[in-house]
């Protein structure tokens, strides 16, 4: 099994999505790590900053986000494979307006709530890069990477993680695709891995089955 790595701006190079989309087909089984698009990171700490303040007048900021997935969406994708990013996209972001709308009312201001609302970065890009494969698996990393509760600079609880993921991919026969950056803390919160959570994400695939090469 191979642990492919990459950040959500290679969505966003169609000419080099093509030489990786044909390498990954040649390497199955597979899991691959994904991050957020390039912008969309900038973009959720913004709306979060504004819902914040005002708990509304972030609308054209949230129609900016999901302009860019859509539009994204519909030059990499079509049939099926559309229909179902656009449905499981409009649940996720369906979801995401009605946390920022209630985030000012409710005084919602905990790590907590941030690295919830920052995860769906990662979910909306890794969703998207599954439906480039016919029959891929879209995983939630936050069901395998566990963590203690130290908001902002989490650590992985290693071998509980590493086992978690061996019942997750251990029988898996094709492609997988989970989020890079986001854990889940033994009270089921979601957890950011920080900066080099990516990295962290596709290690811990690693130690977990051992005879994987990183790309």
């Amino acid at each position: 099994m191979i642990v492919y790595k990459f950040k959500g701006a290679v969505l966003q190079d169609p000419e080099g999505l093509v030489a990786i989309k044909n390498r990954i087909r040649e390497n199955v089984p597979c899991i691959i790590v994904v991050s957020a698009l390039k912008g969309v990171m900038p973009r959720l700490r913004a709306l979060y900053a504004q819902s914040l303040k005002k708990g509304a007048g972030f609308e054209e900021e949230f129609a900016g986000l999901r302009k860019l997935h859509v539009d994204l969406a519909m030059s990499l994708l079509s049939g099926n494979s559309l229909r179902e990013y656009q449905e499981e996209m409009e649940l996720h972001l369906t979801e995401l307006y009605e946390i920022l709308h209630n985030v000012a009312p409710v005084k919602e201001s905990s790590l907590a709530m941030k690295d919830y609302i920052l995860a769906k970065g990662d979910i909306l890009a890794s969703l998207l890069f599954s439906k480039l494969f016919e029959n891929a698996l879209w995983k939630d990393s936050r069901d395998f990477i566990r963590t203690n509760s130290n908001f902002g600079a989490p650590e992985i609880w290693w071998e509980e993680s590493c086992q978690a993921a061996r019942q997750e991919f251990g029988n898996l026969k094709g492609i997988a695709v989970v989020p890079g950056y986001c854990g889940k803390t033994k009270a089921g919160y979601t957890i950011s891995l920080g900066r080099v959570g990516l990295s962290l994400t596709a290690s811990l695939l690693e130690s977990a089955f051992q005879q994987i090469k990183v790309d």
